[in-house]
Protein backbone atom coordinates (compact mmCIF):
# COMPACT_ATOMS: atom_id res chain seq x y z
CA UNK A 1 0.00 0.00 0.00
CA UNK A 2 1.56 3.48 -0.95
CA UNK A 3 1.16 5.92 1.62
CA UNK A 4 -0.11 9.46 -0.01
CA UNK A 5 2.91 11.94 2.17
CA UNK A 6 0.85 15.16 0.26
CA UNK A 7 -0.69 17.38 1.55
CA UNK A 8 -4.18 19.81 0.47
CA UNK A 9 -4.07 23.04 -0.40
CA UNK A 10 -6.69 23.74 2.68
CA UNK A 11 -5.05 21.80 5.08
CA UNK A 12 -1.71 23.62 4.52
CA UNK A 13 -3.56 26.81 5.02
CA UNK A 14 -5.17 25.81 8.27
CA UNK A 15 -1.53 24.91 9.29
CA UNK A 16 -0.31 28.69 8.47
CA UNK A 17 -3.34 30.06 10.38
CA UNK A 18 -2.20 27.87 13.27
CA UNK A 19 1.11 29.34 13.25
CA UNK A 20 0.22 32.77 12.79
CA UNK A 21 -1.84 32.73 15.47
CA UNK A 22 0.88 30.62 17.72
CA UNK A 23 3.52 33.04 16.22
CA UNK A 24 0.65 35.88 17.73
CA UNK A 25 0.63 34.56 21.54
CA UNK A 26 4.17 34.05 21.58
CA UNK A 27 4.76 37.83 20.39
CA UNK A 28 2.14 38.85 23.21
CA UNK A 29 3.72 36.80 25.44
CA UNK A 30 7.48 38.24 24.67
CA UNK A 31 6.17 41.64 25.58
CA UNK A 32 4.90 40.38 28.38
CA UNK A 33 8.44 39.44 29.24
CA UNK A 34 9.99 42.28 28.29
CA UNK A 35 8.03 44.52 30.54
CA UNK A 36 8.13 42.37 33.26
CA UNK A 37 11.86 42.57 32.67
CA UNK A 38 11.75 46.51 32.62
CA UNK A 39 9.54 46.60 36.05
CA UNK A 40 12.63 44.58 37.26
CA UNK A 41 15.18 46.43 36.09
CA UNK A 42 13.10 49.83 37.53
CA UNK A 43 12.91 47.85 40.99
CA UNK A 44 16.68 46.79 41.03
CA UNK A 45 17.49 50.51 40.60
CA UNK A 46 14.82 51.88 43.35
CA UNK A 47 16.28 49.26 45.55
CA UNK A 48 20.01 50.45 45.39
CA UNK A 49 18.52 54.21 45.64
CA UNK A 50 17.04 52.48 48.74
CA UNK A 51 19.92 50.95 49.39
CA UNK A 52 22.00 53.98 50.02
CA UNK A 53 19.42 55.92 52.19
CA UNK A 54 19.54 52.95 54.38
CA UNK A 55 23.31 52.41 54.81
CA UNK A 56 23.74 56.00 56.12
CA UNK A 57 21.90 54.89 58.79
CA UNK A 58 24.73 52.24 59.87
CA UNK A 59 26.28 54.44 62.11
CA UNK A 60 29.71 54.43 63.70
CA UNK A 61 28.79 55.53 67.14
CA UNK A 62 26.46 57.54 69.36
CA UNK A 63 27.63 60.80 68.23
CA UNK A 64 26.76 60.56 64.66
CA UNK A 65 23.27 59.01 64.97
CA UNK A 66 22.72 62.12 66.93
CA UNK A 67 23.93 64.38 64.18
CA UNK A 68 22.10 62.35 61.76
CA UNK A 69 18.81 62.47 63.55
CA UNK A 70 18.77 66.16 63.92
CA UNK A 71 19.53 66.31 60.65
CA UNK A 72 16.45 63.84 59.48
CA UNK A 73 14.17 66.13 62.30
CA UNK A 74 15.29 69.39 60.35
CA UNK A 75 14.44 68.19 56.95
CA UNK A 76 11.24 66.68 58.57
CA UNK A 77 10.41 70.34 59.81
CA UNK A 78 11.24 71.97 57.07
CA UNK A 79 8.53 69.11 54.81
CA UNK A 80 5.71 70.38 57.82
CA UNK A 81 6.34 74.23 57.13
CA UNK A 82 6.21 73.84 52.76
CA UNK A 83 3.26 72.51 53.84
CA UNK A 84 1.62 74.81 56.73
CA UNK A 85 2.17 77.04 53.70
CA UNK A 86 -0.10 75.44 51.47
CA UNK A 87 -2.60 77.41 50.41
CA UNK A 88 -5.21 74.40 50.57
CA UNK A 89 -4.24 74.08 54.28
CA UNK A 90 -4.72 77.87 55.00
CA UNK A 91 -8.33 77.36 53.54
CA UNK A 92 -9.18 74.60 55.70
CA UNK A 93 -7.75 76.69 58.91
CA UNK A 94 -10.02 79.73 57.74
CA UNK A 95 -12.83 77.52 57.15
CA UNK A 96 -12.44 75.85 61.26
CA UNK A 97 -11.59 79.37 62.93
CA UNK A 98 -15.17 80.57 60.94
CA UNK A 99 -16.99 77.68 61.91
CA UNK A 100 -15.55 77.81 65.56
CA UNK A 101 -16.80 81.47 65.47
CA UNK A 102 -20.10 80.78 64.49
CA UNK A 103 -20.62 77.82 67.56
CA UNK A 104 -18.88 80.77 70.27
CA UNK A 105 -21.66 83.05 68.90
CA UNK A 106 -24.30 80.26 68.92
CA UNK A 107 -23.56 79.69 71.85
CA UNK A 108 -23.19 83.15 73.25
CA UNK A 109 -26.59 83.94 71.72
CA UNK A 110 -28.80 80.77 73.28
CA UNK A 111 -27.53 82.03 76.64
CA UNK A 112 -28.48 85.59 76.34
CA UNK A 113 -31.96 83.92 75.42
CA UNK A 114 -32.06 82.02 78.42
CA UNK A 115 -30.62 84.63 80.62
CA UNK A 116 -33.55 87.19 78.85
CA UNK A 117 -35.88 84.16 79.55
CA UNK A 118 -35.17 84.14 82.75
CA UNK A 119 -35.22 87.77 83.92
CA UNK A 120 -38.63 87.95 82.05
CA UNK A 121 -40.49 84.88 84.13
CA UNK A 122 -38.91 86.75 87.48
CA UNK A 123 -40.71 90.05 86.37
CA UNK A 124 -43.61 87.85 85.58
CA UNK A 125 -43.35 86.22 89.14
CA UNK A 126 -42.82 89.75 90.83
CA UNK A 127 -45.99 91.72 89.10
CA UNK A 128 -48.02 88.87 89.77
CA UNK A 129 -47.55 88.99 93.70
Amino acid sequence: MEKNEEITLSEAKRVTAELKASILKLDALNQDVVNNITQLQDLNSKMKDYTSVLSRFEFKDEKEMSLNYAAYLSFIGKKIDELSKSSSLKKLEFIVDNSNKIVKFATLKLGLILAIGVIVLQALSMYKT
